[in-house]
């Protein structure tokens, strides 16, 4: 078999003339936004970002990154407004309705962001991050059922997701459900034992519930994991009022 040599000179002659289109000066601004807003720079970002838009109002990643560096300013109703137009660009994208809702939760509707949740949950449904966000806000306006339930769900279906276990503890101590708040905090050591956030929170549920030498013994526990943090402090302090409340008498139990 013989090769048109001919042939494979003018393929690599043709090859060298496709270049990459260079990237938009929208594009290149967004970039350059980007990197101000990692940086923490919010203010410089949010202008860049702005300047990209002027250029291209179809730039989905000037949307994306202006909602976020408004989010990070703590100017919820400007990134909700900037998420709005990006949605009506693109009806189908679920991380627009999941900025969405988060910034609703952060701005105090949680109405709304159930709204954008499930909208985001109903495009992607692996979405996991959506479902927590979506159960807290029901619980937010007082639907614990609601709550419970996606917990629930999550754990069943994804019984790795840490945070499912973490909220909806959080949530049953809320409600002044300690005990079943501890067997949920037990759920989640046994998946993590090294998860030191649980051990607090089973001290807590110990002490609500009187049983003081537990809530000692797992208070000791959170601190041998997690010695430094304003929990530790409090952790500390509660140690030393428990022991001189209930076994002043008694020495066996000491600080770390």
């Amino acid at each position: 078999m013989q090769i048109n040599v001919k042939g494979s000179k003018n393929l690599v002659q043709v090859s060298n003339t496709v270049t990459k289109p260079n990237n938009s000066r929208s594009y290149n601004l967004c970039v350059k936004a980007d990197a101000l807003r990692f940086s923490k720079m919010y203010r410089e970002a949010v202008q860049t970002y702005l300047q990209a838009l002027m250029l291209d109002r179809n730039e989905i990643k000037a949307y994306f990154g202006l909602a976020s560096a408004y989010k990070y300013l703590k100017e919820y109703k400007k990134a909700i407004n900037t998420l709005l137009k990006l949605a009506l660009t693109d009806e189908n994208n679920d991380e627009c309705y999941f900025e969405l809702g988060v910034c609703y939760l952060s701005d105090g509707q949680p109405e709304e962001a159930i709204k954008c949740l499930i909208k985001s949950i109903i495009i992607n449904k692996e979405n996991l991050e959506a479902q927590i966000q979506l159960a807290i806000a029901h619980e937010l306006v007082e639907e614990t059922d609601l709550s419970l339930m996606i917990y629930n769900k999550i754990i069943e279906t994804n019984p790795d997701f840490l945070k499912a276990y973490y909220n909806k503890a959080a949530m049953l101590m809320g409600m002044g459900d300690y005990m079943e708040a501890s067997r949920t905090f037990f759920q989640l050591i046994k998946r993590n034992p090294d998860y030191y956030k649980a051990y607090f929170g089973i001290a807590m549920s110990f002490d609500k519930m009187a049983k003081y030498k537990d809530a000692i013994r797992y208070y000791k526990k959170f601190l041998s994991l997690k010695k430094f943090s304003d929990d530790a402090v409090f952790a500390r302090n509660r140690l030393n009022e428990l022991r001189a409340e209930h076994f002043s008498s008694e020495n066996r139990f000491t600080l770390v």
